[in-house]
């Protein structure tokens, strides 16, 4: 089949080569009108993302300012987390005597 197309290819004159190179440009021509207003679509949604990322970002920080110093927290959590042990009574030392000899 490639073969049979080098042979059309090469019995066009050269009227039909250049009908042919304008028909190919103008559909590069088109495509590009096309592929411009993709890339402004496309920009326009990276810019949409952006600006919510940047969103959640405040959100969390507002939300991490509010909750106040995490160590704080994080010292007064292992106090409430221990389980609570009975106190044992403190047995204060037995007087030691000294042996005479």
């Amino acid at each position: 089949m490639s073969q049979e197309t080098n042979q059309e290819t090469a019995e066009l004159t050269q009227e039909q080569l250049t009908a042919q190179r304008k028909k190919v440009v103008q559909y590069y021509k088109n495509q590009v009108e096309v592929l411009k207003v993709q890339s402004e679509y496309e920009g326009l949604l990276a810019e949409i993302e952006m600006h919510r990322a940047k969103r959640m970002e405040m959100i969390i920080r507002q939300a991490q300012m509010s909750a106040g110093p995490q160590e704080e927290q994080e010292e007064s959590e292992p106090e409430q987390e221990q389980p609570t042990q009975p106190e044992e009574p403190v047995q204060s030392p037995k007087e030691r005597k000294l042996k005479k000899s």
